[in-house]
């Protein structure tokens, strides 16, 4: 019987390099997951100086059963530009498969 599925919510702050929304959801491709809501919040001043690097705080909330939820942020969280991660999920808000 498969995973019942949850509702997840991803939160990562990184180094705001230009292609890291690509890289973090390049996971979620691989593993056939499609995000249901994505939030980005860059440098406040909008620029991206590669000398400076500011913080990027990006939110990726989807759908998946829990051991695929786990792998997913742990992947992520190795990356070299974050800084930090956690997987916030949903305790009873099972979605029917």
């Amino acid at each position: 019987m498969p995973a019942a599925l949850c509702r997840h919510r991803l939160v990562v702050e990184a180094d705001a390099h230009p292609n890291l929304m690509l890289r973090l959801l390049e996971p979620f491709a691989i593993h056939d997951v499609q995000p249901t809501r994505i939030r980005l919040d860059g440098p406040e001043d909008g620029r991206i100086d590669p000398a400076r690097l500011g913080t990027l705080r990006a939110e990726i909330a989807f759908v998946a059963g829990p051991e695929l939820a786990e792998r997913l942020w742990a992947r992520i969280d190795v990356m070299v530009p974050v800084r930090s991660s956690h997987l916030v999920s949903s305790a009873s808000g099972e979605i029917a498969a």
